[in-house]
């Protein structure tokens, strides 16, 4: 299913440049993208949600927020983003690559970022190298004076 959405938003971003007469640059994909900001790279421009969970409150169940897994199509970088529907809460977003080997050879080293900031609406984590083929590891958290209002229900979800 990942492969789909993947395949189709590049046909859609490849298309929208050959029709607009512009070409899309984008800095060659690579793990110099790691721990990078994807509005400064220009990598979130091709940017596409593949997976999404609300954010429950573990008691009763009300949805506090949404996390998203974005993927730049241009960039093949992995961030999570999060939808704060509570003012004032703080917003944690959790991304985790696992050391993986590469079908080419060589491999991609762990890597992991949490970012936190106190921000209504939507806000989003640092990015890594994460082509279609690795899955990455998410969070995220709603928290407001130290309680949790809205999480994942677990650690981390994988995605592949």
């Amino acid at each position: 299913m990942r492969m789909m959405k993947i395949a189709a938003a590049l046909a859609l971003t490849v298309g929208l440049a050959l029709g607009t007469g512009g070409a899309v640059q984008a800095a060659p994909p690579g793990n110099g993208y790691d721990y990078t900001d994807p509005a400064q790279t220009g990598c979130s421009a091709t940017g596409i949600t593949i997976w999404s969970k609300e954010l429950r409150h573990p008691a009763t169940g009300a949805v506090n927020g949404v996390m998203e897994l974005r993927y730049s199509t241009a960039c093949e970088t992995n961030w999570v983003r999060v939808n704060n529907y509570v003012n004032g809460a703080a917003a944690v977003k959790i991304i985790a690559r696992p050391r993986v080997h590469a079908p080419t050879g060589g491999s991609l080293e762990y890597a992991t970022d949490s970012t936190v900031d106190v921000y209504y609406g939507w806000s989003y984590g640092l990015q890594f190298y994460a082509p279609s083929w690795v899955c990455v590891d998410v969070g995220g958290m709603i928290t407001l004076n130290g309680v949790v209002l809205g999480s994942n229900g677990q650690a981390l979800d994988r995605v592949c």
